[in-house]
């Protein structure tokens, strides 16, 4: 089978960053940092021709997974994504056409997630700038489905992640690469990679089922061993302090005995430089990975408070701008209404001062009127008082008739 990781994040954004926007760890394969890309119920970059882009931007597609997360019942959940990691064999893939096997191994990891996690929001990523230069996907899936609903964490079970993986390769593999898929883990004579070796213990494989859960949930070394203790696991150091050995007490059928493995050791041939064995958990496992691990966790998390800083300070400026905003229509509309009264007033006065006038001309035309008439009348009697006496008739004068 192919080695297989998860990892539970406190911060998408900084995994996703991580995964598409960092620059390539080695050159000694590639210069890029993703060969292929695809994903699961969310928008990504495409390229010209239409295809699904390998360069991708982190923050945009952390702004789908948070809008995601706000549909949850706890949107201020600790976990915001969850990782799988699938290291290829070099006996599956050898690297030596990076571009087209990238695109197989794409195709394998794709269908693998559309028949068991078709309902949750991921992003895949096919890489091979590890120091080993090995091709291996980065799965990154949100631990909100778009439903709102939260992703059971046994869905992320390393042995039935492990199981559904090999059923994968064993049905698709030759149909997409065209050769036969043989176990790498049935074959003593190549060992796995040496971020985590393949174990004959169980007991190995539950330490680091147990140390990956722990790293996951802690942030600093003194934590991580105190609860691999709290767990009955132990740890001593050798090589002067570089290396690490882990010890437990546990009950078997024969009795009660002490089990221990080192972290990781490699026998090298002084003369050639030629590695005779590779022993231990895995190099991920070792004190120094160990190590550099929490102080990435140290640094993301300083970057995700500053992010969310940012965010926050993006936000109240927001705030104030639409506060603003309204304060501004509040104040126009309230001089609107002022302009508005005024105008009525200066209407009103208007039609008053018409009306005052119109009552005045009638008036004025009244006492003209008036004043006509009585003119008239009096020159009626001037003229009738300076006409002539008519003499009286002469019968009057005569007397009367006989």
């Amino acid at each position: 089978m192919s080695i297989l990781q998860t990892h539970a994040c406190q911060s998408s954004y900084n995994r996703l960053r991580y995964v598409f926007n960092e620059p390539a760890h080695s050159y000694q394969k590639t210069t890029k940092r993703v060969l292929a890309a695809t994903g699961f119920n969310i928008k990504m970059l495409h390229n010209n021709n239409g295809k699904i882009s390998a360069t991708q931007n982190g923050a945009y597609l952390e702004q789908q997974f948070r809008t995601i997360l706000k549909r949850a019942h706890d949107p201020q959940r600790r976990y915001q994504a969850q990782t799988i990691i699938i290291s290829f064999n070099s006996s599956e893939f050898d690297t030596s056409d990076l571009k087209a096997q990238s695109q197989q191994a794409l195709r394998l990891v794709q269908h693998y997630v559309r028949k068991h996690f078709a309902d949750c929001q991921s992003v895949i990523a096919i890489q091979s700038d590890g120091e080993g230069g090995k091709l291996h996907a980065h799965i990154v899936m949100n631990t909100i489905r778009p439903s709102g609903k939260t992703v059971a964490t046994n869905r992320f079970n390393i042995q039935k992640l492990r199981k559904d993986f090999d059923h994968e390769m064993q049905n698709n593999y030759q149909k997409v690469t065209g050769h036969r898929w043989t176990n790498p883990v049935h074959n003593q004579d190549q060992r796995k990679d040496i971020h985590n070796l393949t174990s004959k213990s169980e007991w190995q494989e539950q330490l680091k089922e147990l140390i990956n859960q722990i790293k996951a949930k802690v942030t600093n070394i003194t934590e991580f061993l105190h609860q691999l203790e709290q767990h009955g696991v132990t740890v001593t150091e050798r090589q002067k302090g570089k290396s690490w050995t882990y010890h437990q007490t546990v009950e078997t059928k024969t009795g009660t005995r002490e089990l221990k493995v080192r972290d990781f050791y490699q026998r090298v041939d002084k003369a050639t430089g030629e590695i005779k064995s590779t022993r231990g958990l895995g190099q991920s496992f070792s004190k120094s990975e160990i190590e550099r691990y929490f102080n990435r966790k140290k640094d993301n998390e300083k970057e995700e408070q500053s992010y969310d800083r940012r965010e926050s300070a993006g936000l109240e400026r927001v705030k104030t701008l639409a506060e603003d905003a309204r304060a501004r229509v509040r104040q126009q509309r309230r001089i609107n209404q002022i302009v508005q009264q005024r105008l009525e007033k200066a209407t009103h006065d208007e039609e008053r001062k018409a009306a005052k006038q119109k009552a005045r001309l009638s008036n004025q035309e009244q006492r003209q009127t008036r004043g006509t008439k009585r003119v008239s009348r009096q020159v009626t009697k001037s003229k009738r008082e300076s006409r002539p006496k008519q003499p009286r008739r002469s019968k009057e004068i005569e007397g009367p008739e006989r």
